[in-house]
């Protein structure tokens, strides 16, 4: 195997055109006909099989099994095989009323998560686990009842927050940690009643927040731009965000140990360029892996449960598999597509321990040009502009096109709106009508409705309805993650040298960790 001739970015980019998280379509399942929502179109040259069917008894993956042919190249004809054997619409397993989420785990009353896990009356959320009664969150963890949360952990009825943990009733902070009824603060510690960062008394604390209004959308719109503009003047950043990590490069980690080049981590030991990982052990090139325990993978996307995986895409609770798509409980597997429960299959075809040994290492001996490099563009199920590639490293249609990728031209034209409908300002003048329409972004212009459970949060938390598409709501939240590299800068404080992922003509003010936490402690 050689090394590798692409950059971290552009390596981590190639993976992640080939996972759609959010983009749905309305289809019918090709083994029972029944309606379904899916990653693929109708149209896709796949099959598509619903979450029932494809659990099933009623088809085998293995009878699409075909002979290696040695005269013709190893991704030559895994793409023939992805193109017959039924794919999965949605991966969501063991979920209870949570049809429309992806690549989730055990959710229940959910929509719309991606990437989360054990989590309960949650919506429009991502990289989480064990929440309940959240919206529009990023990497949060045992919270309730949190909005427009991101980096925090074990939070009560807050929003607008960032890496905060342990705090109740806070809005529009920063790195707290163990407070409660903050406004407009930062790097606070165990602190109640505080506005821009000064004490106040309970009553001066109560009549401020109510003046603020937070239930008007006008209003709420310009709180949202106060705060920006404050962040930008008035906070300090840490230079790299890792808790309880040791001899980590990268940021954005927790409970880690050893990490070169990775963000995004949390229980993570001795990798290199990752992203977005948990549980993660002794594995190079990865991105979204974990939940559960994955060790000694490389240059692969979106295991869980995976033990010894290698340039694969999806496949969770599997051990030594190599070149492989959407596999799940098997082991000892070669260039297999939707395998359950099987071992020694190569190209789907079973074999002899003994047989599929010598073969496999015949295989790699003939992709020795290819051996270690992932899956090329022209296999990749999906779009460009329907994959987190587009979500994370943004290009425009052209010059998706130009590199010969593919690209999936928007299906709402021609969308009904209710035009004549007015959204009410404030959220105590809106009715459950509102169920029954279908809104405008105002930024993208696609459609999109209020579900109860939505509205029902709303009014709880006394905040109005978004004007966003929730689509479009996720892809700002990606804002909230830093860069995927570190750059050199000096501390704004002591003037140490040191690598973060500010640039240095950013405006924020950034601190190495000694001069940040004289601070905040």
């Amino acid at each position: 195997m050689t090394a590798p001739t692409l950059c971290f970015a552009c390596r981590h980019q190639k993976r992640l055109a080939f996972r759609n998280e959010s983009t749905f379509y309305k289809r019918k399942c090709d083994l029972t006909g029944e309606n379904i929502i899916a990653v693929y179109p109708q149209e896709s040259q796949y099959k598509v099989y619903s979450q029932k069917a494809f659990w099933s008894d009623d088809w085998n993956a293995l009878l699409y099994g075909r002979d290696f042919d040695f005269s013709r190249p190893f991704f030559e004809q895994f793409a023939e095989l992805m193109k017959v054997v039924p794919r999965l619409s949605v991966i969501n397993k063991q979920s209870e009323n949570s049809d429309y989420c992806n690549y989730s785990f055990a959710n229940k009353n959910c929509y719309l998560l991606f990437g989360s896990h054990y989590e309960e009356d949650c919506l429009y959320g991502g990289y989480s686990t064990k929440n309940k009664n959240c919206m529009d969150y990023f990497w949060v963890y045992g919270s309730e009842l949190c909005y427009e949360a991101a980096f925090c952990g074990n939070c009560y009825k807050c929003a607008f927050i960032e890496r905060s943990e342990q705090s109740s009733e806070c809005y529009f902070c920063y790195d707290l940690k163990g407070c409660k009824n903050c406004l407009f603060s930062s790097g606070l510690r165990n602190k109640q009643y505080y506005i821009f960062n000064q004490q106040k008394t309970k009553k001066e604390y109560e009549d401020y927040f109510a003046k603020l209004k937070m239930s008007s959308y006008s209003q709420l719109e310009k709180l949202k731009e106060g705060w920006a503009d404050y962040k930008r003047k008035n906070v300090i950043f840490r230079d790299v965000y890792q808790v309880n990590c040791q001899n980590c490069e990268g940021t954005n980690m927790q409970n880690s140990k050893n990490l070169k080049g990775c963000f995004a981590c949390s229980d993570c030991e001795d990798c290199s360029y990752g992203f977005q990982m948990d549980a993660t052990y002794s594995s190079i090139d990865c991105s979204q892996m974990g939940y559960d325990r994955c060790e000694l993978c490389y240059n692969a996307i979106g295991n869980n449960g995976t033990f010894h995986g290698f340039c694969e895409d999806s496949c969770w609770h599997c051990s030594d598999i190599y070149y492989s798509n959407l596999c799940f409980s098997s082991r000892n597997c070669f260039g297999c597509v939707g395998l359950r429960q099987n071992e020694y299959c190569i190209l789907n075809k079973q074999y002899s321990k003994e047989d599929y040994e010598k073969l496999a290492a015949k295989i790699a001996e003939h992709m020795r040009a290819e051996w270690g490099k992932f899956f090329p563009a022209e296999l990749r199920p999906f779009a460009f502009n329907e994959t987190l590639a587009m979500e994370q490293s943004p290009m425009t249609r052209e010059e998706v096109l130009k590199l010969g990728w593919k690209w999936r031209d928007d299906g709402d034209q021609g969308q009904k709106f209710d035009s004549d409908y007015v959204v009410q300002d404030d959220i105590s003048e809106v009715d459950r009508d509102i169920l029954n329409k279908v809104l405008k972004c105002e930024v993208t212009g696609k459609p999109y409705k209020i579900v109860p459970q939505e509205l029902d949060f709303y009014k709880k938390m006394k905040l109005p309805i978004p004007r966003i598409v929730p689509k479009e709501r996720l892809n700002r939240r990606f804002q909230f993650k830093a860069k995927h590299r570190l750059f050199d800068r000096n501390c704004g404080n002591c003037g140490e040298a040191i690598e973060t992922p500010y640039l240095k003509q950013d405006a924020e003010k950034v601190f190495c960790e000694q001069c940040y936490l004289k601070i905040v402690y």
